[in-house]
């Protein structure tokens, strides 16, 4: 009976250890990151991803309803990777909206993770700032 009890919690605790979610912001030396998205300026973003993290990494954008993104012109834009065993590939275009949490694309974790955004074709930009709570984020762990 006491292997069992003992068993049960130690299955309970790696349950829940796998199931822990964190929202990991961009690595920033501060707030807001103002980005500014044109076809002859793409910006970055990197995330330092904590060791020992289960993955996996998510890159998600989400903004609250009417959070400020100014879009002129053709408003899509690409996500590039910058490094990992995907670099220099696209892993997902986007349109900035508030009110609304997009999921870009889920990645095994690494240590640190870069990524270029670019206006996909045309003329056009995208403005936003990111701070707490609002921009692009990597979710780590069981967070879906």
């Amino acid at each position: 009976m006491r292997f069992t009890t003992i068993a049960a919690s130690i299955i309970a605790v790696a349950a829940s250890a796998s199931a822990a979610c964190l929202e990991q912001p961009p690595s920033a030396l501060g707030f807001p990151i103002n980005f500014d998205i044109t076809p002859s300026r793409p910006n970055t973003i990197s995330f330092q991803i904590p060791p020992n993290s289960v993955g996996p990494c998510q890159l998600i954008a989400k903004f609250p309803e009417g959070y400020p993104i100014t879009s002129t012109g053709s408003d899509l834009v690409n996500v590039i990777a910058l490094d990992g065993p995907a670099q220099g590939a696209l892993v997902g275009s986007l349109r900035f909206r508030a009110g609304q949490k997009t999921f870009i694309n889920s990645f095994a974790c690494r240590d640190v993770m870069t990524y270029e955004l670019e206006i996909a074709q045309g003329d056009g930009e995208v403005k936003f700032s990111e701070v707490q709570g609002a921009g692009l984020f990597m979710d780590v762990g069981d967070c879906y």
